[in-house]
């Protein structure tokens, strides 16, 4: 899953990448086999993905994939502090790159979407 939101950085496919990296966090719920976990950060990643793709101040990808492999990593090794630690650093990262102060939208919301909508069908 890492290695497609790679791709589409690399292709500068924002919307493509914007959805992977929420399949990303969503998948990392799936892990803890919680269901509640999993329906809350379903609702959360959707929220997530539209004010990025709404309110992304760079043209930059929101998540860097150098912090999903370093959490991907942390969690290989066991090392709870350290996976909780990047995630809030990860969260931080992502927050200070949005722009909620402007009213225009910078990215095409269907190419976010527009995949997950074909998944529910």
């Amino acid at each position: 899953m890492v290695a497609e939101e790679h791709e589409a950085i690399a292709q500068n496919d924002t919307g493509r990448s914007i959805r992977l990296s929420g399949e990303f966090h969503i998948e990392l719920a799936a892990m803890a086999n919680n269901i509640p976990l999993m329906s809350f950060q379903r609702s959360l990643v959707s929220q997530c993905s539209l004010i990025i793709a709404l309110y992304e101040s760079t043209k930059k990808h929101n998540c860097s994939f150098d912090e999903h492999t370093a959490l991907l990593d942390a969690i290989e090794a066991k090392d709870k502090e350290r996976a909780i630690s990047l995630m809030k650093t990860h969260l931080d990262h992502i927050k200070s790159k949005l722009n909620l102060h402007d009213d225009s939208a910078t990215q095409d919301l269907h190419a976010v979407f527009s995949n997950v909508l074909k998944k529910k069908a």
